[in-house]
């Protein structure tokens, strides 16, 4: 079994409609832990980010920004993956009907199920850079840069070409050995994101755009639960299902029901970093430090505050809860699953989308769709020229939904639903309805 970005696009995108996709992920590096862990509990952490684009004409349509961060310790009992969905957003440039929801769960259902081999297959390792290491011969100390240069060309001006080359050595460093990339069962994924409606969130000024749909923070909790539950019902992304939690700060537990799906009992009212056995710990062992998150913000609120090693894990939550953010009147939802995913290694992956880049130019690339007025038509059209100048040709893909045949099933659903009711509906006796012309003859007066 194989997951294709390509092939999973190709039926949930209009039929005979052609897209461009920009599939563009930073190479994996060594960076500091998202969650803050004792001396002796060493853990070693990698990061790499996923930027896709779907395009249509050259036009952007849907973005979504995902956060991979990967979590080995000393003894490389297992891999902790954890999928952070930082932004995701709509451009309002659209022509044809789209299943946004549809598309967004092939993106992320391909970034769940990529092997976590291939990650490191393609890590960026920093390099060691010797100045001194090949300067041999007897000179007396350098007083500057300058001397150092001199005596180095003086020296090749006498044959030896190579004299002073620096030496390039790959930094030496922890890498995961084999076992642990083949065992599977030693990989755990965590899927996590905070739902906040917004007007835009990586296309400025899309908002102006008629073509935008902006939703409220229910509907988008409520779109954000019925994608990820979509997620997890597919086989080729999860093969087993741990946690599944769901949480509305500053509202009561039958207000967070309401938003879990129907029929799904494995749902939970809470998160996925507290249990029964961290209680009483200090929330900063456990709740991890994203950007731009919630969170995230009040762990660095309580190091200012020296606080930080203090506050346990239940009250982390009870207080920020009545943080400012959280008591204007939003509703902002906290969605986490945990489960052992699929992998599909680089052979049996169809990568052909993938565009691999170094951090500095994955940023730059980024910055040609987040850095313009996507109200101005000329303004966004400028993205092709930048691809164009990087020599970046976007693969094609060609849908084959038919949404006139959705539009027929769900007409037919429809009527086959109402149907039944209509033929089992008793008469009642009707009443007719009393008139009241002056509401004064109803009033009864008192006896004077």
């Amino acid at each position: 079994m194989t997951f294709s970005l390509k092939n999973e696009l190709e039926v949930v995108l209009p039929k005979g409609v052609s897209y461009q996709v920009l599939n563009l992920q930073s190479r994996l590096k060594e960076s500091k832990c998202i969650i803050h862990h004792h001396k002796a509990d060493h853990i070693h952490s990698y990061k790499s980010v996923h930027f896709i684009v779907l395009l249509h004409e050259n036009k952007p349509l849907l973005a979504l920004e995902v956060y991979v961060y990967l979590d080995v310790p000393n003894d490389q009992s297992q891999i902790l993956r954890t999928v952070y969905i930082s932004k995701a957003d709509t451009s309002g440039l659209q022509n044809q009907k789209l299943s946004v929801g549809r598309i967004v769960q092939c993106f992320l259902g391909w970034i769940c199920s990529r092997s976590i081999t291939s990650y490191f297959e393609s890590m960026d390792i920093p390099l060691i850079i010797d100045h001194h290491a090949n300067i041999s011969k007897e000179h007396s100390p350098f007083m500057s840069e300058t001397d150092r240069r001199l005596h180095i060309l003086i020296e090749r001006s006498k044959g030896d070409k190579n004299y002073g080359m620096p030496k390039i050595t790959k930094k030496s460093g922890f890498y995961p050995n084999e076992d642990l990339f083949t065992d599977i069962s030693k990989h755990t994924t965590r899927l996590i994101l905070f739902t906040r409606s917004e007007k835009q969130y990586l296309f400025p000024n899309s908002s102006k755009n008629q073509g935008k749909h902006i939703l409220t923070d229910s509907q988008l909790l409520k779109w954000w639960m019925k994608n990820v539950e979509q997620i997890m019902g597919n086989n080729k992304v999860f093969a087993r299902m741990g946690k599944k939690r769901i949480n509305v700060l500053n509202a009561d537990k039958f207000e967070v029901s309401r938003y879990i799906p129907s029929g799904s009992k494995e749902w939970k009212i809470g998160d996925i970093y507290t249990d029964k056995s961290n209680l009483h710990d200090a929330a900063v062992y456990h709740i991890p430090l994203l950007p731009d998150d919630p969170k995230g913000r009040f762990l660095e609120h309580l190091v200012v505050e020296n606080r930080i090693n203090k506050v346990r894990m239940k009250q982390f939550w009870t207080e920020l809860s009545v943080r400012q953010e959280f008591r204007l009147g939003i509703t902002v939802g906290l969605i986490g699953i945990e489960g052992e995913s699929r992998e599909y290694s680089m052979d049996n992956n169809n990568d052909d989308m993938l565009i691999l880049f170094k951090r500095s130019e994955f940023n730059k690339i980024k910055e040609l769709f987040v850095d313009i007025d996507y109200s101005d038509p000329v303004d966004y059209l400028r993205i092709k020229e930048g691809l164009k100048e990087r020599k970046i040709i976007l693969p094609v893909v060609k849908g084959q939904f038919d949404f006139t045949t959705l539009r027929q099933k769900e007409k037919y659903i429809h009527v086959q639903t109402l149907t039944p009711h209509t033929l089992t509906v008793r008469n009642k006796r009707r009443i007719n309805p009393v008139v009241v012309n002056d509401i004064g003859s109803l009033v009864k007066r008192k006896r004077s």
